[in-house]
């Protein structure tokens, strides 16, 4: 791997560190506290899965924006459409008991879009850099 791409990671998990430790943040707050002790999947697990889809996402787009430049928004378009199918499959159990507990479906989505954009931001890069 070159520096570039050490950077990348580097950053995303620098991120993903930091959403992380503001979503703590926010459950601690009065109206929130308690509502994660029934998540199916606990915030760090969540957080865990969607960097390393991400990091992965971003390997693939990198190393073929390296190899084909001109293929690189069709594997995005592509592997995101995977991470949907496999995200589809982790979140059918929080929806299938959302009705107890709303805010876990809320902060699942609210992470996958948080993740999503910085795929997004990455691979707009990748793009514009000719």
């Amino acid at each position: 791997m070159n520096k570039q791409t050490l950077s990348v990671f580097f950053q995303v998990a620098v991120i993903a560190a930091i959403l992380l430790v503001f979503n703590f943040l926010l459950y601690y707050m009065p109206d929130l506290k308690g509502k994660t002790a029934d998540f199916v999947y606990p915030l760090p697990v969540m957080y865990g899965f969607f960097f390393l889809m991400t990091a992965a996402v971003l390997a693939v787009l990198m190393k073929i924006n390296r190899k084909n430049q001109e293929q690189t928004g069709y594997a995005f378009l592509f592997l995101t459409t995977a991470k949907i199918a496999l995200s589809y499959v982790i979140v059918r159990p929080i929806l299938n008991k959302a009705g107890e507990n709303p805010t876990e479906k809320v902060n699942f989505f609210v992470i996958f879009i948080l993740f999503l954009a910085i795929e997004a931001y990455y691979t707009a890069r990748l793009l514009n850099n000719k």
